[in-house]
């Protein structure tokens, strides 16, 4: 059986490689990933100019390849079925699993080569735009800690501070009137290198009518083995996110971080997220392993989109594939955002009765395309690599589980069944 999966599977890939299709698809690439450096426009930043890339970049090779693994494996099937290829291939002692199997491993090999392809490009130009000869000294630096590298964050063990009323959300708020200080401390992790830069991840709000007005403050970062604490004074602008570099701590130290709200030209009470406006960012590995990481989760994706392709080729003809193969890749794409911006608007009508009947079948709708659908959205890369959050293997080990073994089994098993139904000697559906 196994000999046969990879006799079709290469003649599947053989027969990618003649295809015009294939070198268009590589060209498309190819040139619209070149051409990202040229296009896009940040705030003038290196880090800003380099997070703008990898998002831009990653998101584009992520949509083409979708597209294309579906295109693929649509016409993977229902074409052979349709130019009577298929017909001399049933007649031999081959099982329609075998069939399907073959396919789907051709067709990821060749997902394989092409998102080979995109992620060697994309790490090329990354590097090629933060070379020597383009960025300052501490420019790169400043990347190598925060953007091109894997970190993690750390909650406070403790909050002490003046509590505000609830946010949004039901999120509790941390008061610091002016004058005032609020205090977190964290403990810092065991598996913390000690030549590894620390960071201090802050946002917060304030109650000025003018929300973008920047605010004075002073930080105070204490640990267990300093006699004086480190002090730095700026001003920072509410509702954006902000790193501050901390000197060395040893591992397993206790970090004591203070903000005084010291502002005096325009006094404002600054609100900070209990657990989630101040944050320590430690180094969990280099960018290179995250960014492989990251490659992996998309070859996930793709591995469900080729099994979604394959089972409605096995079932219908070429065109009606294409358009349920692509209509479903839509609706897997978006079917977070619907269902959030579903939910919040609901229908105003009169009667009373109807606008509750059409406000419940939305909602079941929704809740139905929810659990049909795979959560793309819960292992989604540009989450992840264009801030340099560390990607997890636990993530990508479920992505693969949840994806491609548990969605892909299933379509292969449904494509299985009505691959071996179908009538060969009549015309396609």
């Amino acid at each position: 059986m196994l000999s046969k999966i990879i006799a079709i599977s290469g003649l599947t890939l053989r027969t990618a490689m003649r295809s015009r299709v294939f070198a268009l698809l590589i060209a498309m690439v190819v040139i619209c990933i070149a051409g990202l450096p040229l296009m896009i426009k940040s705030d003038g930043t290196a880090a800003g100019q380099t997070q703008l890339f990898i998002h831009y970049a990653f998101g584009l090779t992520m949509t083409l390849l979708s597209i294309a693994a579906a295109w693929s494996a649509a016409g993977a099937i229902s074409l052979e079925v349709a130019g009577r290829q298929m017909h001399v291939l049933v007649t031999k002692p081959v099982h329609a699993a075998e069939i399907w199997l073959g396919k789907w491993l051709g067709l990821m090999t060749i997902n394989l080569i092409m998102l080979g392809l995109a992620g060697g490009l994309i790490y090329g130009l990354l590097r090629w735009t933060t070379r020597n000869a383009v960025l300052s000294a501490d420019d790169q630096v400043s990347l190598r800690e925060e953007i091109l590298t894997a970190h993690s964050l750390i909650a406070p063990e403790q909050t002490v501070s003046k509590p505000a009323p609830p946010g949004g959300a039901g999120q509790t708020l941390s008061a610091v009137p002016p004058g005032e200080t609020q205090s977190w401390t964290f403990r810092v992790p065991e598996r913390t290198s000690p030549g590894n830069a620390l960071f201090l991840q802050f946002q917060f709000a304030t109650s000025r009518l003018e929300r973008q007005m920047p605010v004075t403050g002073l930080w105070l970062i204490n640990a267990d083995d300093s006699t004086k604490p480190y002090r730095t004074l700026g001003s920072y602008t509410p509702h954006v996110g902000h790193a501050l570099k901390l000197p060395p701590v040893a591992p397993g130290q206790l970090l004591t971080v203070t903000y005084k709200n010291v502002e005096t030209a325009e006094p404002a009470t600054v609100l900070f997220a209990a657990n989630t406006g101040a944050q320590l960012l430690i180094r969990e590995s280099g960018f290179e392993s995250n960014f492989i990481r990251a490659l992996l989760l998309v070859l996930a994706r793709l591995a469900f989109f080729s099994a979604l392709g394959l089972t409605v080729g096995a079932l219908f003809s070429f065109p009606v594939a294409v358009f349920t193969a692509f209509a479903f890749l839509f609706i897997t794409g978006l079917s977070g955002w619907i269902g959030t911006e579903a939910l919040m608007a609901e229908v105003d009508l009169s009667p009373a009765w109807l606008a509750g009947l059409l406000n419940a079948a939305t909602y079941g709708i929704i809740q139905l395309a929810n659990f049909v659908t795979p959560p793309l959205a819960r292992f989604e890369p540009l989450s992840f690599l264009p801030t340099g959050a560390f990607i997890p293997w636990a993530l990508v080990g479920t992505a693969w589980g949840i994806l491609a073994i548990g969605y892909g089994g299933t379509l292969a098993v449904l494509g299985f069944w009505m691959f071996s139904r179908r009538e060969m000697g009549l015309a396609a559906i």
